[in-house]
């Protein structure tokens, strides 16, 4: 008997704030999509409407409004995220950039999660707003899925969306079944190699063993380097629970690939 996948929780965030926005329709059929036809995702979708401009004289003590405290501890529960956005001005939305900021303020609580974006917004789908999005996530370690990318041009014809907003596209609901297919694997694949950089006080000098007998990634075994730091009190102070012997811990679970092709024991050092 088949093991089920483990059930990945997603945090679903719109850019518009609209009632009848194209881009909350495409997250509600994204959750109708993994109650009906995906297992192993729950989806929940987070209103960004209620939160404050982000203003640092709300930070009070150390604290932060209620309303702000509450989004990023879901947020940080959370073990992915899925944007859907239009584009303003050929860039971002102030109500999605708004949060993003928020959720950024130490602890950063978007860090090491996986992430996707859909977008819906004229004629280019939304993509100079995408690739925005994208240069964001890599200053905030918000690991966005490359491929594949959804642009849609709901104004376009024939219609992508019916009179009460919901999704009818057939090329779109493939579509997004693909991306959220995609975001799954890719947090999958995190969980596997997934550690905290800031808690290592210095790079270990021998990271990985590269070996001619594999020719695909092993991830590192659960409780060597995939900790769950997000999940403790330790983690939002960013510091660790023990001190670890990094070098040791690197040694001892390798990964194992082949480099160009080419059968290669090699230890990579870092100075």
């Amino acid at each position: 008997m088949a093991a089920a996948k483990p059930v990945i929780k997603v945090a679903a965030l719109c850019g518009a704030i609209t009632k009848g926005s194209h881009n909350r329709a495409l997250l509600r059929y994204a959750i109708e999509l993994t109650k009906q036809d995906i297992d192993g995702i729950e989806i929940d979708y987070e209103e960004i409407a209620p939160l404050p401009m982000l203003n640092t004289d709300l930070e009070v003590d150390g604290k932060y409004p209620a309303v702000v405290e509450a989004f990023r501890q879901r947020i940080l529960a959370a073990d992915r995220v899925l944007f859907a956005t239009p584009e303003y001005n050929y860039s971002v939305t102030a109500p999605l950039k708004n949060a993003i900021d928020w959720g950024s303020r130490p602890p950063n609580v978007w860090a090491d999660k996986a992430a996707a974006i859909v977008t819906d917004a004229g004629s280019l789908g939304g993509a100079r707003a995408q690739y925005h999005y994208r240069q964001i996530g890599v200053y905030l370690d918000l690991h966005f899925i490359n491929k594949p990318e959804f642009f849609l041009n709901g104004y376009g014809s024939p219609p992508k969306f019916d009179g009460n907003g919901n999704l009818i596209d057939q090329a779109s609901m493939k579509k997004m079944k693909e991306v959220l297919l995609s975001l799954q694997s890719f947090t999958l694949r995190l969980r596997g190699c997934n550690f905290n950089h800031s808690t290592i006080p210095e790079l270990p000098r021998k990271i990985c063993k590269l070996s001619e007998e594999a020719q695909d990634l092993t991830p590192f075994p659960d409780g060597i380097l995939a900790q769950k730091f997000h999940t403790s009190s330790q983690y939002k102070r960013g510091i660790t629970s023990e001190p670890y012997d990094w070098v040791k811990i690197a040694e001892d679970a390798c990964c194992k690939r082949s480099v160009f092709g080419k059968g290669l024991d090699l230890w990579k050092a870092y100075t």
